[in-house]
């Protein structure tokens, strides 16, 4: 399963990249064109791209009409989440 680093600030999503992408030219390009230097990013890692959520899954961005999350291949999905394993617990 393909994760995603999320880049946001203030609310707004900045950049949404493969894990592996190369993330310091992605968040460079997006300030660049909207804000400049000097922002305070909040980089959220391993993330899960989805259009369906699961039991246990914590919403990091949803898609708005202000924002696409897409992924490598140019798909969009409505939210980008941190998937936990389910715990299963042991019958006695």
């Amino acid at each position: 399963m393909q994760t995603y680093t999320l880049a946001i600030v203030d609310g707004v999503l900045f950049a949404c990249l493969p894990d592996a992408g190369d993330l310091a030219t992605a968040i460079t390009e997006a300030t660049a064109m909207s804000y400049g230097a000097g922002l305070s990013l909040d980089i959220v890692r391993g993330t899960v791209l989805t259009d369906t959520l699961r039991p246990g899954d914590e919403v990091v961005w949803r898609e708005s009409s202000d924002s696409e999350l897409l992924d490598a291949e140019g798909q969009r999905h409505r939210f980008a989440v941190i998937r936990h394993r389910e715990q299963h617990r042991r019958a006695a």
